[in-house]
């Protein structure tokens, strides 16, 4: 075989004027410039016969970035990166480059990223067919770079084609050439193979093809792409093909499938791989043939361990403000932060650099200032973290906060205030911060850091546990503090603050059991910067202040907290009196308990049970207007430790009893103001356990939820303890929760930033996703009144909203309670209503050619219906109940796209009551109905089993979710999400808000166990909602909703699911 150079692109715009490079033997170095919107410049050092030499293209501007290789014994074999137009030049440029390399490296990505950071624009990936070098690059360039396209070194490797083995029947078709095969499927009617489906390799994703008539369930053969090819391919023919076999790489040999009848062929090459079919097909595969490509080499030899190296993290934040970045030095001794109401403003570095200290400073100069120092090379910071948010006030993102940690396992407090998306930069191998770069002007606009190996001479050191706290408190405020930390197990006195032998009386703070911790300071200083009072509060309790007690005319406050971390010793105070802007605190991340504030009123008596292991019996006592008394008996280390709150009363007291193998998830409380009160009281309690099972309701059995009676929920994990404050009623109640890492799903919410004009607020609506796009439909501002009869879509893209063309038969159905579905690229509508009736007419929405269908008239299909559910999977629409004009409804009904036909499949029957506001999906090829509204909120379940035509109720259990109607919902593989929803109908009905929620959770539907993800928006319902695939993560995307206050939301969330 002969060796040639191949070829490849360009991509991207056909302005500026066209450069080639030509071929070189190899790439050694690669620096590329960006601006605000492109790749403004690429600079290439290219090795020739032993010399080196350079190639430019674009304009220098913006920052620079390089990415060097191993050359010769590393190369670049894929060039990537994304390209899209730029309003402001009216032209495609190229937005962003990334590269890969032998050594399976890939660089970082140079120019625009998405939400995710994932390149901004439409994607590309340049690459050789065998994987080879890259030599050289061509392209278009000017101010920027328009396109780019690459020269590689390739094997001319020609394809080995197997002819056509049996009739001509059918109708011909030719798959092509891929880069192998990943799944077979062989299906067969008769005495003949009626269908086959080929899952090919193309890159790292999959291409199918199905051929043929599916009669009898197929079976499949896997392959282990890549490590594994199809070197043969075996059949019979017998005027149709009659069975098919397979041979791989490895030996392995797939069985018989079909009849062995007929003449044998069998197509192979040696050395050669089966990349694709082609063939004839109508009911049966009337003839195959096959396409074969030469085998990879065996793989290279591993790459060698890189030695220590820099690496570049970052910027996350905003756009605007000056680029800078410190470079690489030896580390950081200290670091001064400047912070006002909005965002952090300024930021000085002290670094160390070859025994010398360098100072950097960006942003302004203004604000409050704080230090963190560490005893550098000994102790350094091998995080930072914070968090980033658009300021309206400065129409622009800026960083709100940052926290750093060192490599002793001592995190600083808290500077700014955590507000929008949180980040952290932490290198994998602990390495230690040398340098930050990102943007600042007038505040920290973006934030990002170098971090090189751990200096030689650092001896991390296991971080202590503070156990004591002395306050001793005389005229001039806080005038002595003693710490003591357990070190290797002894308590130690090490610190001494303040002015001491003044025969002052000290009090003892804390004296910390080891399952105990401090997590928060409260303090407040004078004119003088003197501490004046103090207040400690640990995970369990809470102490008083110390000193002189905060006055708003002559102190100012502050706090020292993180959230999510607790204090576990203390660093430096001043010499005299507590100064406390020089005072902070050593934190490390926190367990899993949590402390949920109390929901309710404020009682005379509070109570703080603490947390146990377990919660053994609840024991409830009504009064005449509410709970009067609780009794909690908790199980700790064996033993039973009971305590009881509030005031009994000659009623009954009702006990629940929790099993030994199971926990409290959950607590329902309903609170109100009676007459003759000045707080709320607690009149209705309900627990919810991990074995799904609910308790019986305690106290007054609620009314529907108005603007006095409220209703709220304690949930997130295991309850392992209680407090709140009561007098001869329970005023309040709150949880300690201890939440177990997610084990299902993990994923992240954020919140997409739109551009431009929104369509406006709204509910009751419906969206469904095409390509990048959302599309929106329907929808009421005010109850029960419709907003207008456009379709709109948002592009997330360019984050940017615009109405979709109206052309065909297009609905006068100005509605909302409607449902929209997608397949492929078209939409389904049905349903919804106007203030006076309600709709049956069946859409469609040809977003290609941008084109109304009205599908069925009136008189077809399912009845008139509004605030039904839908779902589809790839050739079927599914419908299930909604409210007609009469009734809710059970029904589910089926529209097939291809025979055009609605089936009315098996009713559920009485276990699954008519319903409005379900969860309807497919998941694996089940139907799931999940919650609903029945006359009241409801939380079962059930399972449609389409081939055996079986309803089946579903038993869950878990952290389950309380009942629920009109939430978001999504389906993940075999996992369904839903978020918000309404819990509680309000007393005007759909007139009103009712109670609201805002929890997450995500169902698995094999072993039926629920679990609680984070919370990541506002409480709402009436949601519109979908399964998305956004920057290649799938999750739940979510627009709109009512909102608690009974007005409408326009924002637009989406939980991205990482892993699953």
């Amino acid at each position: 075989m002969n060796t040639m150079s191949e070829k490849v692109g360009a991509v991207g715009g056909n302005k500026g004027g066209p450069f080639d490079d030509g071929v070189f033997d190899g790439v050694k170095k690669i620096i590329v410039g960006k601006d605000f919107n492109s790749v403004s410049y690429i600079k290439i050092e290219y090795e020739k016969d032993g010399k080196f030499e350079t190639r430019e293209h674009g304009t220098i501007r913006g920052e620079l970035q390089e990415f060097t290789v191993d050359y010769p014994n590393e190369y670049i074999t894929s060039v990537g990166g994304s390209y899209e137009l730029v309003l402001c030049y009216g032209t495609v440029l190229i937005r962003s480059l990334i590269f890969k390399t032998s050594y399976k490296r890939t660089s970082p990505i140079f120019g625009r990223t998405t939400l995710f950071g994932h390149p901004a624009g439409r994607e590309f990936m340049l690459e050789g067919k065998n994987g080879g070098k890259l030599l050289g690059f061509h392209g278009r360039s000017g101010q920027a770079l328009d396109a780019i396209g690459a020269h590689f070194f390739s094997v001319k490797s020609p394809l080995k084609h197997f002819n056509l083995q049996g009739g001509n029947g059918g109708s011909a078709w030719d798959d092509g050439a891929y880069d192998g095969v990943r799944k077979i499927l062989v299906g067969r009617g008769s005495k003949f193979v009626s269908y086959v489906r080929f899952e090919y390799a193309k890159g790292q994703g999959m291409v199918p093809h199905a051929h043929g008539k599916k009669q009898e369930a197929p079976q499949e053969f896997v392959v282990d792409y890549p490590n594994e090819q199809i070197t043969l391919v075996e059949g019979t023919i017998d005027g149709y093909l009659t069975s098919l076999r397979f041979k791989t790489s490895k030996g392995r040999t797939s069985p018989a499938f079909g009849n062995v009848v007929g003449r044998k062929f069998v197509f192979e090459e040696k050395d050669f791989k089966l990349v694709g079919f082609c063939g004839r097909s109508g009911d049966a595969i009337d003839a195959l043939g096959a396409h074969f490509a030469p085998l990879p080499p065996p793989p290279p030899a591993p790459a060698p361990t890189p030695d220590p190296a820099t690496s570049k993290m970052g910027p996350l934040g905003g756009d605007k403000g000056n680029t800078f970045d410190d470079g690489v030095l030896d580390g950081v001794k200290k670091v001064t932060i400047g912070a006002d109401e909005y965002s952090i403003t300024y930021i000085k570095i002290e670094y160390k650099n070859d025994g010398k200290l360098e100072v950097r400073e960006h942003g302004t100069n203004r604000g409050e200032l704080k230090e963190f120092s560490v005893a550098y090379p000994n102790e350094y910071i091998i995080a930072v973290g914070g968090s980033y948010k658009h300021i309206f006030n400065y129409d622009t993102t800026l960083i709100t906060s940052l926290y750093f940690t060192t490599s002793k396992g001592l995190t600083s407090p808290l500077f700014g205030e955590v507000k929008g998306t949180e980040f952290e930069f932490k290198d994998e191998n602990g390495g230690n911060l040398v340098g930050f770069h990102g943007r600042g002007g007038y505040a920290i606009d973006a934030i990002g850091v170098h971090f090189a190996p751990a200096p030689n001479s650092s001896i991390p050191t296991p971080p202590n546990k503070l156990s004591k706290v002395y306050i001793t408190s005389g005229n001039e405020g806080i005038e002595e503090i003693n710490f003591y930390n357990v070190e290797n197990g002894v308590t130690k006195e090490v610190f001494l603050h303040g002015v001491k032998g003044k025969n002052l009386i000290s009090t003892i703070v804390i004296s910390n059991p080891l399952d105990e911790c401090l997590v928060s300071v409260e303090s407040w200083y004078n004119s003088y910067n003197v501490s004046q009072g103090i207040k400690f509060k640990t995970d369990t309790k809470g102490s008083n202040f110390f000193g002189y007690k905060f006055s708003e005319d002559t102190g100012r406050p502050f706090s020292l907290q993180v959230k999510g971390k607790k204090i576990i010793g203390v660093k430096k105070f001043p010499d005299s009196n507590l100064i406390s802007p020089g005072t902070y605190f050593v934190l490390t991340r926190s367990s899993s308990l949590n402390k949920v504030e109390v929901i309710g009123g404020k009682g005379a008596e509070t109570f703080d049970d603490g947390a146990f292991d377990h919660v053994r019996k609840v024991f409830v006592g009504k009064g005449n207007s509410g709970i009067a008394y609780v009794k909690f008996e908790y199980e700790k280390d064996g033993r039973i430790v009971t305590q009881e709150h509030g005031q009994k009363t000659s009623q009954e007291t009702e006990v629940f009893e929790i099993g030994q193998d199971d926990d409290i998830t959950s607590v329902k409380a309903y609170y109100e103001t009676l007459d003759g009160s000045k707080t709320e009281t607690i009149t209705y309690l309900a627990f919810k356990t991990l074995k799904g099972i609910n308790s019986q309701p305690f106290g007054k059995t609620p009314v529907i939820v108005n603007e006095n009676t409220k209703l709220s929920l304690l949930e997130g994990g295991k309850i392992t303890g209680f407090h709140g404050s009561s007098t001869d009623v329970l005023h309040s109640i709150g949880a300690y929760i201890s939440a177990s890492p997610p084990t299902m799903l993990h994923g992240k919410w954020i919140q997409v930033e739109q551009n431009g004009k929104t369509p406006g607020p709204r509910c009751s609506h419906a969206i469904a996703m095409v390509g990048n796009k959302m599309y929106s439909f329907g929808g009421e501002l005010k109850p029960n009144f419709h907003i207008d009869r456009d379709l709109y879509f948002f592009d997330f893209e360019t984050r940017r909203w615009s109405i979709a063309d109206p052309d065909g038969d297009v609905p006068e159905l100005p509605c909302l309670g409607v449902c929209m579905v997608a397949i492929g690229t078209t939409l389904y509508v049905f349903g919804g209503r106007d203030g006076f009736r309600n709709y049956n007419g069946f859409y469609s929405y040809d977003t290609v050619k941008s084109e109304w269908k009205l599908i069925t008239h009136v008189n077809n299909g399912p009845a008139p219906r509004s605030f039904h559910s839908m779902a589809a999977d790839g050739n079927n629409i599914y419908i299930f109940g909604g409210v007609t004009t009469k009734e809710r409804v059970n029904t589910l009904h089926a529209y097939n796209i291809v025979d055009q036909k609605w089936t009315e499949l098996p009713n559920p029957g009485e276990s699954c009551k008519g319903r409005g506001g379900a969860g309807l999906v497919v998941v694996q090829g089940k139907i799931w109905v999940v919650y609903g509204f029945i006359g009241e909120e409801v939380e079962d379940v059930h399972c449609f089993d389409p081939v055996e035509s079986k309803w089946t109720k579903v038993e869950t259990r878990g952290e389950k979710p309380w009942a629920r109607s009109v939430f978001a919902l999504a389906v993940i593989g075999k996992y369904i999400i839903i978020s918000g929803g309404e819990i509680e109908m309000d007393v005007k009905a759909h007139l009103g808000p009712g109670s609201l929620t805002g929890g997450a959770f995500v169902l698995d539907t094999e072993s039926l166990v629920w679990e609680k993800l984070e919370e990541g928006h506002s409480p709402r319902g009436w949601i519109a909602s979908t399964t998305a695939s956004i920057d290649g993560k799938k999750g739940l995307l979510m627009y709109g909703g009512k909102a608690p206050t009974n007005g409408r939301y326009e924002d637009i969330y989406f939980y991205g699911v990482d892993s699953a």
